[in-house]
């Protein structure tokens, strides 16, 4: 017997009142719902679920009241009640113990029986209900089982669909792809390709099969390509992608796309290498066609400024940066760089310079005011620069026109001794042995008067003889190390690489000039071509892109100075005189800003009786590094800057001062004059006139107290245009002196023209006067100009005067003023005043 429920005390007691069947029957269903509700897992509502067992619990009543004892209703109401879900591991027992305590009590039979036989009734139910509760679970999980077998065999059936389909679709894409396939095993035996792969080929499939990879090897594969390759067949790498190039079966190069991934087992073990290749032939091709525009120049088809910058960027950078880089994704090498010597080179370029590279430096500690001697004797005439150029084309700033380039080439020719002596203008280390670097050799020709063929026979005429040049310049090489190349315009560059680069480069600049030297004919025209070559050398790794390329231009334009049609090798002494140049140019405006220029004055002394005259403003600067520089150091850079109209207004407004305060000072007989030089700029400066007339008026200065010097080369050939400023300012009472009087080509009736009132006469006529006796024929010809220029109401003053000897001849000659040495050295303002120039005269 089934043991009754812990919860009987809190049953509703049975009652014979007024209470109907059916009452007892809901208060039953609520016994039963309470004690089976805890131990299963019933979700319904309390209400929901009695309503449920009320038709259950009135079916075991009826049976309970059949005659004869029916028991298939409870095996039936076990059957509902694992249908409803009341199966849980406990829902069993509390069912048999709730009919054992209450069915009796709440259903009794309908007519009296012993309480042995209804109890005996009412076990038989509960064996038939747990009967029909057994048997609906079981039904129950047969029928999961055989759910469950159904489902497995349909997702077997579903799986094996599936495998197949995916199977069939890779095959059909491995056989369809555009993009080749392969699979072989680590030792390089092909396994498997697609059709892809074959067509690429040129060659059946099947015929592929069984051949090995490293057999497909191409004489343009990377030389890191076979390294890569066995790090991945030895899992030291899971992949790797290049470009890579193969032959076909016709002989053709097929170039490929190619990716390798390795293949491990389960185990992480190398099993298998897949290979991804896609056909980029076309793409190559049209890639080193671009490649090729990119490089060369259109006109000549020679190399440009591009390919020419990478090949010299590959030499100087040395072989391990000039390495292929070609296979850079796992491997990426570094981009080439500037070699660090390369700044220690322009650092020691600029030292040089800074100390000895400016002419007549006498260095940061100097302090002689003195100018320094020159050919024509002690005294060095530095009004000549003051006044005029150099002639020569100044030099622009080297490497201002060429960027930076980092660009990984092939390695170029292998290292090989270098040859001592072979002077060159672009490494530190030019003139010593270099036992394991290659030197090179650099060449930059640059055509003379090319722009004349330009602009007298047009631009077709001019590209004609430029197509003429590179041919001809492209016949000059004589080995695969030698490469020319046009820049632009009518330039050329040349490389040679080698032990002996500089001997070849200048072999190389010597044969390009006698190649051009044979006219060019065009249109049934002869051309005369004449070129100006600058030739530089250097050792690999050992200087900069920079330093060559600035070397090289300054010996072109050193070629181009000297007449052209020649050639000129770099030296570091030449650089290092245009970088301090350019370092001068550079600090100019700020040296007039911070007043760093001064003024000394030379007397001109009267020949006649040894007074003095006047004086001469000569102007200085007092550089911060290289103490007192003279004009003939400065003043051609001011005229190519346009600096030296402010600097001459300057130097103008400080002599008219110091004439006033000579005045002032009270200077016995008459007032000292002031000549100040005025250059060829400041002539054709428009407010020339203006400024000279502000500047006396500032000062309070008469005009009849200075005297502007112009050089003869500056008016000889002026048209009345020009010489109009100096006639208003020769009209106001302002003298003009004729300065380097007989240094050109004078013309003596023209200085009936000129609105001057003196002739300076040139150092050069009396040098023959210095000694006793003195040159006859330099006594003739000064006597002759002095004698015509006082014909035409001119003064004589006379430059250079260095002895007694010269003085007296001078004055003997008729000469009215001198100036020189034996009076007095250029200084300060205040010394003319303490000048003893009556015991010079005298001595």
């Amino acid at each position: 017997m089934t043991a009754r429920p812990s919860g009987r005390q809190d049953a509703e007691p049975y009652s014979t009142g007024p209470e109907s069947e059916d009452d007892r029957l809901r208060r039953f269903a609520r016994i039963w719902s309470r004690a089976i509700r805890p131990s299963t897992a019933i979700s319904m509502p309390e209400g929901e679920f009695v309503e449920h067992l009320v038709p259950l619990a009135r079916r075991l009543r009826d049976a309970l009241r059949t005659m004869p004892l029916n028991t298939q209703p409870a095996y039936e109401v076990g059957q509902a009640l694992v249908a409803a879900r009341c199966d849980s591991a406990g829902g069993l027992p509390v069912t048999l113990g709730v009919l054992d305590a209450y069915l009796v009590l709440y259903c009794p039979p309908r007519r009296p029986m012993p309480a042995e036989e209804s109890r005996a009734r009412c076990a038989r139910l509960q064996h038939a209900l747990a009967a029909g509760f057994a048997h609906a679970l079981s039904e129950r999980a047969k029928g999961e089982q055989e759910s469950v077998s159904r489902e497995a065999l349909a997702a077997r059936a579903a799986a094996e669909q599936a495998l197949h389909d995916s199977e069939a679709r890779f095959q059909a894409v491995f056989d369809g792809a555009v993009i080749g396939v392969g699979v072989a095993d680590l030792n390089g035996q092909v396994l498997l390709v697609n059709d892809a792969v074959a067509r690429m080929f040129g060659r059946p499939g099947d015929h592929l099969l069984g051949e090995n990879v490293v057999d497909w090897a191409h004489p343009e594969d990377a030389p890191a390509a076979m390294e890569i390759y066995h790090e991945l067949i030895t899992g030291q790498r899971e992949h790797f992608r290049m470009e890579k190039p193969y032959y076909r079966g016709d002989g053709s190069v097929l170039w490929t796309n190619l990716t390798v991934t390795l293949l491990r087992d389960a185990h992480g073990k190398p099993q298998y290498q897949l290979a991804l290749m896609e056909d980029i032939t076309e793409q190559r091709r049209l890639r080193d066609r671009l490649r090729y525009e990119a490089t060369h120049d259109e006109l000549t088809g020679l190399p440009n400024r591009t390919l020419f910058f990478e090949r010299l960027d590959a030499v100087i950078a040395g072989p391990v940066a000039a390495e292929s880089t070609e296979f850079a994704e796992p491997h990426a090498a570094d981009a080439d760089r500037d070699h660090p010597a390369g700044a220690g080179w322009e650092a020691a370029a600029l030292a040089e310079a800074e100390a000895e590279a400016i002419p007549g430096s006498p260095g940061p500690a100097a302090t002689d005011h003195a100018p320094v001697p020159d050919a024509y004797g002690p005294a060095a005439d530095e009004r000549r620069l003051w006044r005029r150029g150099t002639g020569g084309a100044a030099a622009p700033a080297p490497g201002a026109a060429y960027g930076p380039g980092d660009f990984a080439r092939p390695p170029g020719p292998p290292d090989e001794p270098g040859t001592d002596g072979e002077a060159g203008g672009c490494a530190p280390g030019a003139g010593r042995a270099a036992n394991e670097a290659t030197r090179f050799g650099m060449c930059y020709l640059d055509l003379d008067g090319f722009r004349a063929v330009n602009d007298s026979l047009g631009h077709i005429v001019g590209d004609h003889l430029l197509i003429a040049v590179a041919e001809r310049l492209q016949g000059c090489l004589t080995s695969p190390a030698q490469i020319v190349a046009r820049p632009g315009g009518d330039e050329f560059f040349a490389l040679t690489v080698g032990p002996t680069a500089q001997r070849d480069a200048v072999d190389l600049a010597e044969r390009m000039l006698r190649a051009l030297a044979e006219p060019v004919r065009i249109k049934d025209r002869d051309l005369l071509v004449r070129a100006s070559i600058g030739v530089a050398s250097g050792t690999r790794g050992e200087t900069t892109r920079a330093a060559v390329m600035r070397s090289v231009d300054i010996a072109m334009y050193r070629a181009k100075a000297a007449g052209g049609n020649r050639y000129e090798v770099a030296d570091a002494a030449s650089d290092a005189r245009v970088i301090a140049r350019h370092s001068l140019t550079n600090g100019l405006p700020a040296a007039l800003e911070k007043g760093e220029f001064f003024i000394e004055y030379q007397p001109l002394v009267r020949l006649e009786d040894g007074t003095v005259r006047g004086a001469e403003a000569l102007v200085r600067w007092l550089h911060p590094v290289h103490g007192v520089l003279g004009p003939d150091q400065f003043i051609t850079l001011a005229e190519n800057t346009g600096l030296i109209v402010p600097l001459g207004r300057w130097v103008l407004a400080e002599a008219a001062r110091q004439a006033r305060a000579w005045r002032d000072a009270g200077h016995d007989g008459e007032p000292l004059r002031v000549n100040v030089n005025l250059s060829p700029c400041q002539l054709r400066y428009p407010d020339l006139v203006s400024d000279t007339v502000a500047v006396l008026d500032e000062a309070g200065l008469d005009p009849a107290a200075l005297c502007l010097e112009v050089t003869e080369n500056d008016l000889i050939g002026a048209d009345e245009e020009a010489l109009r400023p100096l006639r208003q300012l020769a009209d106001l009472g302002v003298d003009i002196a004729l300065d380097d009087f007989g240094t050109g080509y004078s013309n003596l009736a023209y200085l009936r023209r000129l609105p001057v009132s003196t002739l300076k006469l040139d150092r050069s006529f009396t040098l023959g006067m210095q000694r006793a006796p003195a040159d006859p024929v330099d006594v003739k010809i000064v006597e002759g100009i002095v004698s015509l220029a006082h014909t035409l109401d001119l003064a004589v003053t006379v430059e250079g005067v260095e002895t007694g000897s010269q003085a007296e001849h001078l004055r003997m000659l008729g000469c009215d003023t001198a100036q020189g040495w034996y009076y007095a050295r250029p200084g300060p303002p205040d010394r003319l005043h303490e000048l003893a120039l009556t015991d010079v005269a005298s001595g």
